[in-house]
């Protein structure tokens, strides 16, 4: 046990795919025993952590990643991260080609936005202790929330949403993010574009 813990707790969280595959003949009975001990945290079927494992929120993306893919961080958890937006984000939100799922966990709260195969771009690779995890670049992040909320129709809805301008003038790149918005194909996103143009070039600097 002490081999396989030593083993797993070198990523924040693991399947019993990867398990079996190191361990021919694995018993997944163990798996349940050493939950009950309180060696181990099920994430959800199929997946658990070592205990303690998990300390930072970079491991949190990962395990986002992991548990639910194909999928990418984005939306509220990528603004927090580019350091946009006040709060902290207590659910971290992806994008996925898959269909819209939530999932309450032990050790976080995972929420995934469905978009069709041609949305999913736009993303990178966030090194954290030796492996990838993806996270939306910024353009893609902005992009993603604005299609993902129509509700934001005026510059007073972007206010509520105490954006952090100043921070986003450094990070976005405003003509990678109109390529990106071309390969939405969507009026509605464009015109959301437009309003969030608006008030980003006419906001007084903090």
């Amino acid at each position: 046990m002490l081999e396989f813990l030593d083993r797993f707790k070198k990523t924040p969280v693991f399947s019993v795919r990867e398990v079996e595959q190191l361990y021919p003949g694995f018993e997944r009975e163990n798996l349940l025993n050493w939950q009950k001990k309180g060696y181990i945290v099920r994430i959800r079927n199929g997946w658990y952590s070592v205990k303690g494992r998990i300390t930072i929120e970079e491991h949190l993306y990962w395990v986002a990643n992991k548990i639910y893919h194909p999928s990418y961080v984005s939306l509220e958890t990528a603004f927090s991260y580019y350091g946009w937006i006040p709060e902290a984000v207590f659910t971290v939100t992806s994008i996925s080609t898959r269909k819209t799922q939530v999932f309450d966990t032990p050790v976080g709260y995972f929420r995934y936005s469905s978009v069709k195969p041609s949305l999913f771009f736009g993303y990178r690779l966030l090194k954290t202790e030796g492996y990838g995890t993806k996270i939306a670049e910024p353009e893609k992040a902005l992009l993603d929330f604005l299609y993902l909320h129509p509700k934001i129709a005026t510059i007073a809805d972007l206010e509520a949403l105490r954006l952090n301008l100043d921070q986003m003038r450094n990070d976005i790149n405003w003509e990678k993010l109109s390529i990106y918005c071309t390969l939405f194909d969507s009026t509605a996103l464009s015109k959301r574009v437009q309003i969030f143009k608006n008030y980003f070039y006419h906001a007084e600097p903090a």
